[in-house]
This record gives structure tokens, sequence and C-alpha cells, in this order.
């Protein structure tokens, strides 16, 4: 049958190079030669604004440097480090390659404040090389960046009308069905992450009133145990609760990279949140057969991973010079996937011919933060447990 839908990346860092009230031109003119596309071919497009490890000035990209200036500026071009309780478990110092710069002030300076500093920059460079660097996610940097934009204020505000802006842009595009604000956010601040995605939400319907939109847990995994639903959703306030409830276009997204192992565990919990929030899911992110059979049972909307790897920067392109001469990054595991996926119901996760290729295979295992990750939602959840037992004995 082939695709019907294609996942759009619409990611901030290059749309939006500048604080202000517009969107870059470039930017613009390719997003709608893209969607004039999709348009007369009938594909249906959801907009990911999309990010690895939050954003340039902490050697991921996503955010733009201007958000990570004002977030903590006395940190940009510094060494990147890790505070608690994240460095228990994500330390930047285990990232591969951390010790290319090590403690070398001058290295880490160099291209201090540059919007592609992600790219010039030869720690970022040594600690990109080849893979994904979820303990990128945890730096003091990172993390005061996703505080920035998830706190009510300046950051969150320019968040909002980024989003709002993005709306705007796409309000004549038919195919344009959905908008996913953040791809796996990295914060455990889930309180400031729903109340961003409740704003973000109602600016964009504001322009578009049916345009479906994302709300995303801590890195949009399926891994919140089904049981923490029952206790007041931790740190989530009643009346995001009650607006999730009464929305009509949030839908909740998530992916899926082997945690947890069990696909049966992962289609609870998923549901435990679709029933308790009264939403309906999207996995839209995901490589093996396992988990496409099993949203495939639960009635679950699916859209398989295929990173695009359009992109010409770095070593396995010469090293041609940034920007000048390039486009895209090239890093944080680029270039997985397969955009002829298919998934018979013999490909199974450890059968013969499971499902997935070599490459993908690579990938996943890249894009598979979580088994160290979870230690922090672990942290968080016992957060949680704690949280219930104190409420149990006020009862």
């Amino acid at each position: 049958m082939g695709w019907n839908t294609i996942r759009l990346g619409i990611t901030w860092a290059g749309a939006q190079t500048e604080a202000g009230d517009a969107l870059n031109a470039d930017f613009l003119r390719r997003l709608h030669a893209i969607l004039d596309m999709t348009d007369a071919s009938g594909l249906n497009v959801f907009l990911d604004n999309h990010g690895d490890m939050v954003g340039s000035a902490n050697c991921g990209n996503g955010l733009p440097m201007w958000i990570s200036q004002a977030a903590s500026p006395k940190k940009i071009g510094k060494q990147l480090t890790t505070g608690l309780p994240y460095s228990l478990v994500m330390d930047v110092k285990d990232v591969g390659n951390y010790d290319h710069c090590g403690s070398n002030a001058d290295m880490w300076a160099a291209h201090s404040g540059d919007p592609n500093y992600n790219l010039l920059n030869e720690c970022c460079v040594a600690m990109n090389a080849g893979s994904n660097q979820p303990n990128l996610a945890f730096s003091e940097l990172a993390q005061d960046t996703m505080n920035y934009i998830q706190k009510k204020g300046a950051g969150r505000d320019a968040f909002v009308k980024y989003m709002r802006l993005i709306a705007e842009a796409v309000a004549d595009h038919p195919s344009v069905f959905a908008l996913e604000p953040m791809n796996e956010p990295m914060s455990i601040k889930r309180g400031d992450m729903f109340d961003t995605w409740r704003a973000i939400t109602e600016s964009v319907n504001a322009v578009i009133p049916d345009l479906a939109v994302a709300v995303a847990d801590v890195g949009e995994g399926g891994i919140i145990p089904s049981w923490l639903t029952k206790i007041d959703n931790v740190d989530i306030s009643h009346d995001d609760i009650k607006w999730m409830q009464a929305s009509k276009t949030t839908f909740y997204a998530w992916h899926w990279y082997g945690n947890p192992s069990s696909t049966a565990d992962t289609i609870q919990n998923v549901k435990a949140i679709m029933k308790d929030w009264d939403v309906p899911s999207l996995l839209t992110e995901f490589m093996s057969c396992d988990i496409w059979h099993a949203v495939e049972d639960a009635g679950i909307g699916y859209s398989y991973w295929h990173y695009s790897a359009y992109c010409n920067t770095g070593a396995n392109f010469g090293n041609k010079k940034v920007p000048d001469e390039t486009f895209g990054a090239c890093i944080l595991g680029w270039g997985g996937g397969n955009p002829s996926k298919t998934c018979p119901r013999t490909a199974l996760r450890g059968a013969e011919g499971d499902g997935l290729s070599e490459r993908e295979k690579s990938f996943e295992k890249e894009k598979a933060i979580f088994p160290s990750y979870s230690e922090i939602v672990d942290i968080w959840s016992q957060h949680g447990k704690e949280r219930s037992a104190e409420l149990l004995s006020l009862a």
C-alpha cells in the first residue's frame, strides 16, 4: 500500500535562527515547497519539532543557540558538566570522546555562541562521532535550557510563539493534520512540561482549530509505569489533566526502542494513559516489527522511524566547510532506518530475520537511551510511590 503519512521535521534551530516574530525566509520557502507536494499527492503530514539532546549549545540539536544563551548565558562555550540527580546515572563525562577536550577551556570556548557550535566545535564533533549521546541532554546547560522553555516566562513564551508561527505558516496546507511540539523532551519536570503542551495547543488551535497536537511524557518513551497514572499523575496538575480529558485535538505521542522490553507492558502503559487522560495515542518512532504488530493488534496508530540522512556534514562527506558548503547536521545517529520497511507477521524479534536490518539494530542500540535513562525515571517514580504512601496515610 505504500506510505500514507510522513513525519516532517521543523527543527526550531533552523526555522528561527534569531529571536523575533518571524520564521526564516529560506525555511518557509522549503516548507511550502514540500507541503505543496504533499497537498497534491494526498500524503498526510504531521510536523515534528525535532531535536536530539536538547540544543546546539550543548552539542545536541533542536533548540536554537539564542534560547540557550537566554537560559544560561554563563555556561555558553564552557565545559559541559552534569549536576545531581542526573550525574548519578547520566553524567556527560561518560560520553564517548568527552576526554578529547576534558577540562581544556580554550577548546570548549572555540566558536562559542555560534548557531552551528554543535558542528564547528571540536569537543562536540568528537562526542558526536557517529552515535546518539543521551548524556548530553542532562548536562547543566541542557537542563537549564529545558527549564527555561517550560517554566512560565519569556522562554515558554518564545516556544509557544514559534509553534504559533508554524501554525500560521501551514494553515493553508490541508495535508498537515498534526503537530509534535518537541521530539523526546529531555526533562523530568512534568508539571511545567504539560503546562507548556497546553499553552502550545491552545495557541495553535486558535489558528487551526482542528490541528491535532501531541503531548509527550519524559523522553517520549512508553516507560511510565501504569500504576503511576493512578497517583494524580505525580506532578501534572489537575487542571492539565482535565484539559486533556476535555480536549478534542490532543493526542499522546510516544516512542519505542526496546524499553520496556515487553511490548505487552508497553501497550499496557500506553493504554492506561489513553484511558485516564481520555486521549488517542500515536507511536511516532520505532524500528522493530514486534511493536509494529503489537500496536496494530491494540488499534494504535504508528509511524516507522526513518531518519532521512538529508545532510552532507562531517567526516563522511569530506569535512566540508560549515555552514557554507553543507546542510543538515549528520550527528547523533543520523542515517538509520529503511524507507521500504515492511513487517510480515513472521518477522518477530529474536527470530531469524526479525525485521531489523544490521543498520537498524545499530541505530536502535544507539537510541536505547532508556537502560540508564530509565534509572532516572525510577528515581522520579520512587518519588511518586512515596507521595502515594503519603496521600494514603492522610486518607
